[in-house]
């Protein structure tokens, strides 16, 4: 009997039924795994066994025990998906909380400068003061509205209704315009370089255009933001049936053990950058839902390679 119940559980199973047999208690209810070999392959299943002492010797010792044994897999695994659901339940009302409690300071530093600075112009400054003050309002303007734009997208997402429009796109010139509007960001002399490597002279496929773009700025936009110097470099290629678009830094790389977590909602890379930790997330939506997929490869100190793929679909 007790040779097919699984060893993890059987020290357990063993020790309820000595307490039955010496009389420490009346009734055995256990659930146990049992191991079977049938036409060589093994199974187990989930029991559940319940005993009790039918008859007694004239000096009251057990002679027999009377019970029930019961399979209960079908159960255990209900079990398990509910604790499984409640655990994802209970992470995800978590990372809203801290979600929410980030987006608030978040929200409120770019707001911060644009009124601070919008005081300071009140005062009348030197024109190269009022330049500089207009440039980082400005500047703060934009972040505030992409942090919105990106509040706006997850809800959709979550609500099914973000919109996708087809069209024919030629590829190299949308990785022209990101590499020209990323450059005028960069405040001159910058340490850091961005370069759209051309690879083809032309080349069109038929995809949507905003949500194409919306992943690489993105992913554009977290290099820049981990990258103190060196190079940001990205382009793409044609790999069977797929488009393959790759965005490298040489920024700080990422830890192994966080890389599983980039692409989680309400997720940072770094708690001390800019961001309300939903982009990525919102990329790899997008890009699954466009039927590609995405990823990373990094080595700490030396930087990352942020990638994603979809399907080639050529001009007719």
């Amino acid at each position: 009997y007790f040779s097919k119940v699984h060893k993890e559980d059987r020290e357990r199973v063993r020790a309820a039924y000595r307490n039955l047999i010496e009389g420490h208690t009346e009734k055995v209810c256990e659930e146990f795994r049992v191991v079977s070999n049938e036409s060589g392959h093994w199974h187990m299943e989930w029991v559940e066994a319940q005993a009790t002492v039918e008859t007694r010797d004239c000096d009251g010792r057990p002679l027999s025990l009377v019970g029930t044994s019961l399979v209960i897999s079908e159960r255990k695994q209900m079990e398990q998906e509910l604790l499984t659901a409640r655990d994802r339940a209970e992470e995800s009302n978590r990372l809203k909380s801290a979600f929410l409690a980030n987006m608030s300071h978040e929200l409120r530093t770019p707001l911060n400068a644009i009124i601070g600075f919008s005081e300071l112009l009140m005062d009348d400054p030197a024109p190269t003061e009022k330049q500089e003050y207009m440039r980082i309002i400005r500047s703060n303007g934009e972040v505030l509205m992409q942090q919105l734009s990106d509040i706006l997208d997850l809800s959709k997402i979550e609500a099914g209704t973000l919109g996708y429009e087809y069209s024919d796109v030629e590829l190299n010139a949308v990785m022209e315009e990101l590499e020209g509007g990323f450059r005028m960001r960069q405040p001159e002399n910058s340490p850091v370089r961005i370069t759209f490597h051309r690879k083809y002279p032309v080349r069109y496929i038929r995809t949507d255009r905003k949500r194409l773009i919306q992943v690489i700025a993105n992913l554009l936009s977290n290099a820049v933001k981990f990258t103190s110097e060196g190079s940001v470099d990205f382009g793409f290629e044609i790999r069977g049936g797929e488009l393959y678009v790759y965005v490298a830094d040489t920024g700080a790389g990422i830890p192994e053990e966080h890389r599983g977590q980039l692409f989680q909602r309400f997720v940072k890379a770094g708690s001390f950058r800019q961001g309300i930790g939903i982009g990525l997330a919102i990329s790899k939506s997008i890009v699954e839902t466009m039927g590609g997929r995405i990823g990373v490869e990094s080595r700490p100190g030396k930087g990352s390679t942020f990638w994603f793929t979809l399907p080639c679909k050529p001009e007719q």
